[in-house]
């Protein structure tokens, strides 16, 4: 008895991250205190889904997710492809067809003839209504062996996870036992650091846990084995020891939502300026709602023209060190802070490449600064290796954690 989940057409391409629809439904199994045992990808086709179906129909027991392959184009297989490994009939579910209408009408458009086509599934199916768009899922269970199928669109496919999964298990006889697990988001330490420090916590072995890195963060998933007064000794060492580099809490959490969360608390208004991260800073923590509360401004200020009109800098700092130095940096995060009259201020200035290093300063150099009322305190890291975007991404994450570090209270690089 097995859980396979099969990613078919441009799907394979999710599937093989761990923000895939896989990755999906392994995180929401492991949180019912089951496993996936497989994973298998498909090209668009017919013959090669099928035959995926029948190898996997040898296994007693087996309960096949699919993702993809439920549009209504020629290259979507899926329907067919099931009822074919099955010996099953294709019949068009009235059912269906009225839910995607009602849809369509809902939106306020004319559903197009090709999209009858998501209406059909194989003789016997369960519908498995999508109330995230028009592909409607099916759960077909033929003796020991069923398939549930759902749409490849991420945000659908975890929403019919959440609506469906329970009956599909339920069909195959795979018995849920949920647990209780805590979410930590890190920051800051690579995996195998963060590894070694955990084994070497007083009842670790009172632990069980899952690492799910997404970069340039950590999850850390822990739970306890049974023991529950051991566990509260080996999270109060785990909370003491690696607390530094955990932000949050709970898989909804971002880097952003903490570091608003945490100047709210101590009433701190925020200011932002911006080069080498081109707006990165301050669009996710705009995406994060009230941010208006604690965001003050945010200024892209990539040309030295605009380092120079718009925030202050000196011309003579601009000409002396370079825009990629900490005397800039400097000035840009107090002149942005003077402006807003903000509590604290974060500016980034470097060189995401692929060119424009030099030997004194070369590619993936940056420039971090923050400002409060008293003081500004600048560093400079040398990300290398990394892609430009990349090298935005994680010099925005960088200025998260100056600023959370600010607002608790801790010191600054």
């Amino acid at each position: 008895m097995g859980i396979c989940f099969v990613a078919i057409g441009d799907e394979i391409l999710r599937g093989e991250t761990r923000e895939g629809n896989g990755a999906a439904l392994a995180e929401h199994l492991a949180g019912l205190g089951l496993r996936l045992d497989q994973l298998r990808a498909v090209g668009d086709s017919k013959p090669a889904i099928a035959a995926t179906l029948a190898d996997l129909r040898r296994q007693p027991g087996t309960l096949v997710v699919m993702s993809g392959g439920l549009g209504p184009t020629d290259d979507d297989f899926s329907r067919q492809a099931v009822a074919e490994a099955l010996g099953l009939l294709l019949v068009q579910s009235e059912t269906a067809m009225a839910q995607i209408q009602e849809r369509f009408a809902r939106l306020g458009r004319t559903m197009h003839p090709a999209n009858a086509a998501q209406a059909w599934l194989p003789l016997g199916a369960k519908l498995l209504e999508n109330l995230h768009g028009t592909a409607p899922g099916f759960l077909i269970h033929v003796r020991d062996f069923a398939v549930m199928a759902l749409p490849g669109v991420p945000r659908e496919f975890a929403a019919m996870l959440d609506d469906h999964l329970g009956t599909a298990l339920q069909a195959t006889g795979h018995v849920a036992a949920p647990r209780t697990e805590l979410t930590y988001r890190l920051f800051g330490i690579p995996e195998s650091e963060m590894q070694g420090a955990l084994a070497e916590l007083p009842r670790y072995d009172a632990c069980a846990m899952r690492s799910l890195p997404t970069w340039p963060e950590i999850r850390l998933k822990l739970s306890s084995r049974g023991d529950a007064a051991a566990f509260a000794v080996f999270l109060e060492a785990f909370r003491a020891r690696l607390g530094r580099f955990v932000y949050g809490q709970g898989d909804g959490d971002s880097h952003a939502a903490a570091v608003l969360r945490e100047l709210q608390r101590c009433d701190a208004r925020l200011a932002v300026a911006e080069s080498c991260t081109g707006g990165l800073v301050s669009h996710l923590l705009t995406e994060v709602p009230g941010s208006s509360r604690t965001l003050a401004l945010g200024v892209v200020a990539y040309a030295n023209a605009a380092k120079s009109s718009v925030l202050g800098v000196p011309d003579d700092l601009l000409r002396d060190h370079g825009a990629v130095s900490e005397p800039v940096v400097c000035a840009m995060a107090a002149g942005v802070r003077a402006r807003a009259d903000a509590d604290v201020a974060v500016a980034t200035s470097g060189i995401a490449g692929p060119d424009g290093g030099t030997p004194n300063k070369p590619v993936g150099t940056l420039c971090l600064a923050i400002a409060d009322r008293d003081q500004v305190r600048a560093e400079t890291i040398v990300l290398r290796g990394l892609p430009r975007g990349r090298f935005k991404t994680l010099a925005a994450h960088l200025a998260f954690d100056r600023l959370l570090q600010w607002a608790r209270g801790r010191p600054l690089p």
